[in-house]
C-alpha cells in the first residue's frame, strides 16, 4: 500500500468537488434565510394581529408585576383616593354644640345627628334639614320662642276686693295702698257704716281722685 492510497498526500479538489461544495453552501444559506424569514414574519404577524394590544405585548415582567399589585391594566401604581369630608360647626338648640365631621355630600340632618340630635326646644320648622352642607359652615339651630306669660303683680288682687268685708290684709293687696291708707279705709267704714258705692272711697282721708281712679277696677261694694 503506497502513501497516496493511505490519504496522507493532499491533492487539489476537482471541479466536481468544488461544485458540490458550492451547492451545499447555497442550500445551507437558503435554509438559514428561510428560517430567519419565518421567525421575523411570525413576530410581525403577531404584533400586527387585530385586537392585539402591542403595549401589553411589550410589557416587561416588572411592569406586569406592578400592574398586578395596583390592579391597573397599564401597570401604573395607583393609590385609592381618600373619601372627602366636611367640617361643620353646629350651635344653638342641639344636644352637643360642636364641630362635627361628616362625609362630603351630607345634609343638615346628618350633621345634626352627628351633634347628638336636636335639643327638646329646637325649632326644626325654621330650618331646612335637607339643605346641603358647605365645608367650615356655621349653622345655628334656633329654639322655639316661648309664649310670654303675663307677669303677675304681687300687689294686684286676684279678685275684686269688697270694701265692706275686706280686712287690713285684703286692702294691702290693692295697688298703691299701704298700711296707713288701708287703716284709713277701715276707720271710715267703722265710723260711717258700709260703703254704698265705690265712689265713696274718695271720702276717705288720703284718697284723692288719682288714687281712686287707680283703685276703682279692683274694688266693689256689697253686703
Amino acid at each position: 500500500m503506497n502513501v497516496e492510497q493511505l490519504g496522507l498526500i493532499d491533492h487539489p479538489p476537482t471541479p466536481e468537488e468544488i461544485r458540490g461544495q458550492m451547492r451545499a453552501s447555497t442550500v445551507r444559506y437558503v435554509a438559514l434565510v428561510a428560517l430567519v424569514s419565518l421567525v421575523v414574519g411570525g413576530l410581525i404577524g403577531r404584533l400586527t394581529a387585530p385586537g392585539l394590544d402591542v403595549g401589553a405585548a411589550m410589557e416587561s415582567p416588572f411592569t406586569q408585576a406592578a400592574g398586578a399589585l395596583s390592579g391597573s391594566k397599564d401597570g401604573a401604581l395607583q393609590s385609592t383616593p381618600e373619601l372627602a369630608t366636611l367640617r361643620v360647626y353646629l350651635s344653638g338648640a342641639v344636644m352637643q354644640p360642636q364641630v362635627v365631621e361628616v362625609p362630603d355630600g351630607s345634609l343638615l340632618a346628618d350633621a345634626l345627628m352627628a351633634a347628638g340630635g336636636p335639643a327638646p326646644e329646637a325649632d326644626l320648622e325654621s330650618v331646612n334639614l335637607a339643605a346641603p352642607l358647605i365645608n367650615h359652615q356655621h349653622i345655628h339651630i334656633p329654639a322655639r320662642t316661648a309664649t310670654p306669660v303675663p307677669a303677675v303683680d304681687s300687689a294686684s288682687p286676684v279678685a275684686l276686693i269688697n270694701l265692706n268685708t275686706a280686712t287690713l290684709v285684703d286692702l294691702l293687696t290693692l295697688p298703691g295702698i299701704g298700711e296707713i291708707r288701708a287703716q284709713a279705709i277701715l276707720d271710715y267704714r267703722a265710723a260711717h257704716g258700709p260703703f254704698v258705692r265705690i265712689e265713696d272711697l274718695q271720702n276717705v282721708e288720703g284718697i284723692g281722685p288719682a288714687t281712686y281712679e287707680r283703685l276703682a277696677p279692683y274694688v266693689t261694694v256689697g253686703p
